[in-house]
């Protein structure tokens, strides 16, 4: 077994039916997503989001990266959840809740993001212009959001089924997609779908990958391709934090330097904290006051 078994996606296909499919299932990387202030609801969606734009990124070849984010309405919870995700898998993200917001731990994705609320895949090609998808959110899942955006946006009869369990802090899922040129695809994906419901959270959970699928599918003929890591990969450094300490007014940093005696700063992706010295902030203003 792979050491990242735990943390990974694959692909696969029918012989004999027009569907492609991924199965992902994540844990590890919840331990830098996942912030100890977000209330409970908010970590769920933040766990089924992440697993949602894996199983989204893993089917584009064209080196692009995503962005999937959620954006509340302006009387709900939720200010904004997103998870930004390269070609090579890895991935940041993060969430904020509007100020003074209140949430209960067991609320619903209806009552975290309101209603008039939606969700925005963003593709960002190696070559060619940025495009966004926007589509409402359905209350009922991050799940439900997805295949409306896929059957309104794309045109292209798409499934997810995620499964969670917060005890142990995992999620995975599966996501099964028609291929437009192969007939009688859309029986295929109802039969599929029907089969993959099945799976358990347990399962899922216990089981490697290829196990999952050879269960599920079991009389069907199933090529995979092979498991890819999925990790959190956050963008911050002390370098990126001093370019924005070096972006301030020089008077606030010389008060941060004379009042505080130095200043950090935390990252909103992974929590990391980066502390600047006196000694550090004077260096800081030294450089742009020349």
């Amino acid at each position: 077994m792979q050491t990242f078994e735990n943390n990974s996606v694959e692909r696969f296909l029918f012989d004999n039916h027009g569907v492609r499919g991924e199965i992902v299932k994540l844990k590890t990387p919840f331990e830098e997503l996942l912030h100890k202030d977000y209330p409970s609801c908010l970590k769920k969606t933040m766990m089924e989001l992440a697993v949602a734009s894996v199983l989204v990124a893993a089917t584009l070849k064209d080196g692009s990266e995503i962005m999937v984010q959620l954006r509340g309405s302006n009387s709900s919870p939720l200010k904004y959840a997103l998870i930004n995700i390269r070609q090579d898998l890895s991935f940041y993200g993060s969430a904020s809740l509007n100020e003074g917001a209140a949430i209960a731990d067991n609320a619903s994705l209806e009552e975290l993001c309101g209603k008039g609320s939606v969700l925005v895949l963003s593709v960002f090609p190696k070559d060619g212009p940025k495009w966004q998808g926007i589509v409402a959110i359905n209350p009922k899942s991050i799940s439900a959001t997805l295949e409306d955006y896929f059957k309104e946006s794309q045109q292209l009869p798409t499934r997810f089924i995620i499964k969670t369990d917060m005890d142990t802090v995992q999620t995975g899922g599966v996501m099964l997609q028609i291929i437009p040129e192969i007939k009688n695809n859309l029986e295929s994906l109802e039969h599929l779908s029907v089969l993959t419901e099945t799976l358990s959270a347990k399962e899922l959970f216990s089981l490697p990958l290829e196990e999952s699928l050879s269960r599920l599918f079991a009389h069907e003929e199933v090529k995979v391709f092979g498991q890819h890591e999925v990790k959190f990969q956050c963008v911050c450094s002390k370098q990126r934090c001093e370019k924005a300490l070096s972006q301030l007014n020089p008077n606030e940093l010389k008060d941060l330097i004379e009042k505080d005696g130095g200043t950090s700063m935390t990252c909103q992706h992974c929590g990391k904290k980066y502390d600047f010295s006196k000694e550090e902030l004077t260096a800081i203003l030294h450089k742009i006051s020349q």
